[in-house]
């Protein structure tokens, strides 16, 4: 890559082709159910408003975010299609959510006492079926009904492990199925499944289903897997570039603290990324990179803007260096990246620093 053509230091390639052809890849799984496309942390690192608009072309019919800031942004960026909000919100927070027309989540019965109270809010009612985070308790979903039925868009559950434990996940949708069959919703959607719920479940999928990570290509086992076994495609790319060459003596060490110690002459290359940007310091001695279509170990620490790797003669200042992703015939995914580092794809995804890492987006197929 010429260096006068290079985007910045370090910057974030999202394939919107790769979204779309994710989202249409989950819907033939879903087998008729709708797809709500789960866009919280800013689409998990991949930018809000361009996947929602992707995964919308693609075939979603509604979104899902965390926050009231996040629903909001949607709104303010021209997103029309119904958006879900996760997260509870507090009484000024519910009240803007009505105002910008975004549904919300009923976690308890304090705070169906209060939607109530609310005129036009549209509510999810989230059961707690066992993951023991949000949700309103099963004995309880009764006077939360009572309090709100007129009001319910939707009822749903969240399954804690369905990328593993097959055994709990049954568990969850007894349970859940349980309260549905307990309480007359009538037409409100049902919804369970996560990406792992979506992919391996049937039962999990009712009216809708709503993935996250797999949207993304990235893997429901977190640091395992392989997306292509899967059909998905990773969205995300990570690149940088050499900034600097130079020749290391026998003997002479690289970066802080002095841990990489050449044990002959070698060729490094100096790269312009570093945990400031996302890139964790957790990868320092046993990250990679790609540069001419080759590995190169990661050497010494990481530090908070540059890193350093091997090299040989053929690199010149100005290569593409990748971080994330492809070149020639050779691949990082999200998930090797994820255990070098000793955490999953959807961190290192959600992890680069959107300050220092610009996203370019190119269309794709």
């Amino acid at each position: 890559m010429e260096m006068e053509t290079r985007p910045g230091r370090v910057w974030a390639e999202i394939d919107l082709g790769a979204v779309r052809h994710n989202v249409r890849a989950l819907l033939h799984r879903a087998a008729g159910a709708r797809l709500m496309a789960v866009v919280k942390a800013d689409a998990y690192g991949h930018g809000a408003l361009p996947v929602a608009r992707a995964a919308l072309e693609a075939g979603a019919d509604s979104l899902a975010v965390a926050t009231l800031a996040e629903g909001v942004e949607l709104r303010e960026g021209g997103i029309r299609a119904p958006v879900l909000v996760f997260g509870d919100l507090l009484p000024e927070q519910l009240r803007e959510a009505g105002r910008m027309r975004l549904d919300v989540t009923v976690h308890s019965l304090a705070g169906a006492r209060y939607m109530s109270s609310l005129p036009g809010l549209r509510v999810h009612l989230k059961v707690n079926t066992g993951m023991n985070r949000w949700g309103v308790e099963p004995e309880q979903v009764g006077e939360v009904y009572r309090l709100l039925g007129g009001r319910l868009a939707g009822v749903y559950t969240h399954l804690s492990c369905a990328d593993w434990d097959s055994g709990f996940t049954l568990k969850q949708l007894l349970r859940f199925e349980r309260v549905l069959g307990s309480h007359p919703f009538g037409n409100v959607l049902i919804h369970a499944a996560n990406s792992a719920g979506t992919l391996w479940y049937t039962r999990a999928r009712y009216d809708c289903v709503r993935p996250g990570g797999a949207l993304y290509g990235l893997h429901p086992r977190g640091d395992a897997g392989d997306p292509a076994d899967e059909g998905l495609r990773p969205a995300l790319s990570l690149k940088s570039y050499v900034a600097g060459k130079r020749l290391l003596a026998a003997g002479e060490r690289v970066s802080y603290g002095a841990t990489f110690r050449a044990v002959r002459p070698m060729w490094v290359a100096t790269v312009p990324v570093g945990y400031a940007d996302g890139y964790r310091r957790m990868l320092s001695g046993k990250g990679v990179a790609l540069i001419r279509g080759r590995r190169r170990c990661l050497l010494g620490r990481v530090t908070m803007d540059a890193c350093v790797f091997e090299a040989d003669e053929e690199v010149e200042v100005g290569d593409e260096v990748v971080l994330l992703g492809e070149q020639g015939e050779e691949r990082i995914g999200a998930e090797e990246l994820g255990r070098l580092a000793g955490t999953i794809n959807y961190e290192v995804a959600t992890g680069l620093n959107p300050r220092r890492v610009e996203r370019r987006y190119v269309s794709g197929v």
